[in-house]
């Protein structure tokens, strides 16, 4: 006879597999802001300080679009390819294997026109899809992250059209990511403002095509509001009022459920980082809503990310806990969020108590997990206590989070209701998501018009844009997979044709390049070690060049060659 115990035992483990089916796993996103190595100090952040331990999916921010070719722009590629960023990042799937390694497109400094102009016609949308695939291919990401700011939003350089053509480019991109067979994912990062939704978002079929969608719950206040406040309140408040009455993380996510997304593809934003304001110089006793001297800008810039009006966690953190520097310490009792003031200074930010509220809320209405914009303004040094303080509130609460089965099953539109399905030449359907999946700024988060200051831009030529249309990837096995090999012009200058819309021409010396400037051929050399990517048309590695001929050891120097052993 079996005991009790041990038949309560092997009921016990016949039931936990059904209960874990119910759910998913918890997603963690840790957004990563590439020009944080630019910071000065203890400010600098590498691809080496990530926590990626503490993270289910890591999103490098960011790459963005090229408005001659409507190809994938590399934005920084100093970092991103001299230094080797990209490949740095997706290797530390070696160290860390459970995460997933997500490229985000856009952000706040991309603006929106391009991408109007880049969705609203079908070649543009397949040409920058085109260009996706191969660079998710060459640099080995497991996932793609729109961060489009905004869609249809005239206020950033979008036109009324791009609600329907934006879910056109979704359905495309999302066929074409199944055709890989890789099991790349979608997400999108997205704002919480009832009129940026209306104008920009077909929500329910979004949320059907796409993996995650991550909310932008922060910067819901700033120094364009004209009063002080913090600025990703859970809830609203008694001074909340016209415009701001829905804008807070309970009422803006909601807004995403009613529209029509599932609860379990909602992953929620929480900011590393504090808005900041100059106060009028007759506020003698500051509190939320206070008057502020707007023309200020915001509030001082930090030592470290030397932006107006934005201060990272550990730049707060670094002050308040000093009590000789004279700041006062407030809680906001109904947005439960700390702020801080001091003279006409006044900081509204997330610390661990805030953060600890806001993962206790994800769990109770049953959201997909917890998103920061970034993990690069966490204490990751430890100056006011344990090393990435924040970072740890999220993943201890999230860790062991099993999302649930939404409760309520979101009725599809009719017909008549929805935007019309897009279809290859050859009928092909837009695939069916789930509404349930497995584990994945303003990046972005959305960062804010002022945090962009903290990037720096290049002047070497890997910083042109793009302008080759890429060739269509190859069937077959991996091995079998060699690009499409581009035949190289005339290599007398007077011969090579510079006319129409042509930007750079390949030579057949793989470490030359010509640039067509003002309609006459200038050739170019690569750094030494490097080719030519006809493709990215920027100098890369052997290794990844798209040119058969490129890859050989012959075309190296040999001491280069030797090193890394190519």
């Amino acid at each position: 006879m079996l005991s009790q115990s041990r038949i309560v035992v092997l009921c016990l483990l016949a039931v936990l597999p059904l209960l874990a089916a119910q759910g998913q796993q918890a997603r963690i996103v840790c957004y990563f802001s590439n020009w944080a190595i630019y910071r000065p100090d203890v400010g600098r952040y590498t691809i080496d300080d990530i926590p990626a331990e503490m993270c289910t999916h890591i999103v490098y921010s960011f790459i963005g679009v090229d408005d001659s070719n409507y190809q994938v722009l590399v934005i920084d590629p100093e970092i991103d390819l001299e230094q080797n960023g990209f490949r740095n990042f997706t290797d530390l799937r070696q160290k860390y294997p459970n995460a997933k390694y997500q490229i985000a497109v856009g952000g706040w400094a991309e603006g929106g026109k391009k991408y109007s102009q880049m969705v609203a016609v079908k070649e543009r949308r397949q040409s920058f899809i085109a260009s996706v695939v191969q660079f998710m291919k060459v640099y080995n990401f497991d996932g793609f992250d729109l961060d489009w700011e905004y869609p249809g939003a005239a206020d950033r350089g979008g036109s009324f059209g791009d609600k329907d053509t934006f879910f056109y480019f979704v359905e495309e991109l999302r066929r074409a990511f199944d055709r890989e067979g890789r099991g790349w994912e979608i997400t999108m990062a997205v704002p919480v403002a009832n009129f940026r939704l209306q104008e920009g978002y077909h929500v329910p079929e979004l949320c059907e095509n796409l993996d995650a969608i991550h909310c932008m719950t922060y910067d819901l206040r700033g120094n364009w509001a004209g009063f002080a406040d913090v600025h990703s309140p859970l809830y609203k408040r008694p001074h909340d009022q016209w415009a701001y009455e829905k804008l807070n993380v309970n009422d803006g996510v909601q807004l995403w459920v009613n529209y029509g997304c599932p609860p379990n593809k909602l992953v929620i934003g929480v900011p590393f980082y504090g808005r900041t304001f100059t106060l009028s110089a007759s506020t003698t006793n500051p509190m939320l809503g206070s008057y502020i001297n707007k023309e200020a800008g915001g509030g001082d810039p930090g030592p470290y990310t030397n932006a107006t009006g934005f201060l990272a966690y550990y730049e707060i953190c670094t002050e308040v806990q000093d009590g000789e520097k004279g700041w006062t310490k407030k809680w906001d009792d109904v947005g439960l969020c700390p702020y801080t003031y001091k003279g006409t200074q006044f900081v509204g930010y997330e610390d661990e108590k805030s953060l600890q509220y806001k993962m206790d809320w994800i769990k109770q209405k049953g959201y997909a997990g917890a998103m920061t914009w970034a993990i690069d303004m966490d204490d990751f040094h430890g100056l006011c206590g344990p090393e990435n303080a924040l970072m740890k509130v999220l993943y201890d609460n999230m860790k062991d989070y099993v999302v649930p089965e939404p409760t309520v099953t979101t009725t599809p539109r009719p017909e008549w209701n929805r935007p019309p399905s897009t279809m290859s030449s050859e009928g092909e359907q837009t695939s069916q998501r789930p509404t349930t999946t497995t584990n994945t700024r303003k990046p972005t988060t959305a960062a804010a018009p002022t945090t962009t200051t903290t990037r720096r831009t290049t002047t070497t030529t890997a910083t042109r844009k793009p302008t080759t249309i890429l060739p269509p990837a190859p069937t077959g096995s991996e091995e079998d997979r060699e690009p499409m090999p581009v035949e190289p012009e005339h290599e007398d200058e007077s011969e090579i044709d510079c006319s129409g819309y042509k930007d750079f021409v390949p030579s057949a010396d793989c470490t030359k390049y010509y640039r067509c400037v003002h309609g006459q051929p200038v050739e170019f050399v690569c750094k030494p070690g490097t080719v030519f990517h006809t493709a990215l048309n920027v100098c890369d590695w052997p290794e990844n060049a798209d040119r058969p001929e490129c890859r050989t050891k012959a075309k190296l120097i040999e001491p280069l060659a030797d090193e890394y052993g190519l």
